[in-house]
């Protein structure tokens, strides 16, 4: 099992959105942002360090989605990007707005090294990295339609008793 210990998240934006629409992101599930849903089972997995790529724009609102204390950097520059992956340490890469289900099977999220991230992204962002190995237990989100789909099934496991409880 890979043991992570850092996390990079790009925020995606639709060009075609309005001035005044959020990303994904910034967006609720059961009235908390998919960021901080994100934040969250990163940090229980044992995450210390976290990177979000997005527009300036969105950075006081995106800081907010971290606890208190989180060690996060929100930047839209890429030597910060790359100053941040100046480590050996295994590195969680989430491209796009994601629910933590641990039914989910492996698929786009994925970690390496930092530098190998670091190596591969001085010229160019590509998701194609060797060595990356695939995470399982995130859903992409991918629009508002699947935020509407997941809701009810949260919903009801939000509602069911956990299984220490019993």
């Amino acid at each position: 099992m890979i043991r992570l210990q850092r996390a990079v998240f790009f925020m995606e934006e639709e060009p075609a959105c309005p001035a005044d629409s959020k990303p994904l992101m910034l967006k609720a599930v059961l009235s908390c942002p998919i960021l901080s849903w994100m934040s969250n089972q990163l940090l229980a997995d044992g995450v210390q360090r976290f990177f979000l790529a997005c527009d300036d724009r969105f950075a006081e609102e995106a800081r907010k989605c971290f606890p208190a204390g989180a060690e996060v950097t929100v930047s839209n520059r890429h030597n910060d990007l790359l100053a941040f992956l100046d480590t050996e340490e295994q590195v969680a890469v989430l491209p796009r707005s994601a629910i933590p289900m641990a039914e989910a099977g492996a698929g786009f999220a994925y970690a390496a090294p930092g530098r190998e991230l670091r190596e591969v992204w001085k010229d160019k962002m590509t998701n194609s990295v060797s060595g990356a190995e695939l995470l399982p237990g995130w859903l992409p989100v991918y629009s508002q339609a699947v935020i509407d789909e997941l809701e009810p099934i949260l919903r009801e496991r939000a509602k069911a008793p956990s299984a220490e409880h019993e």
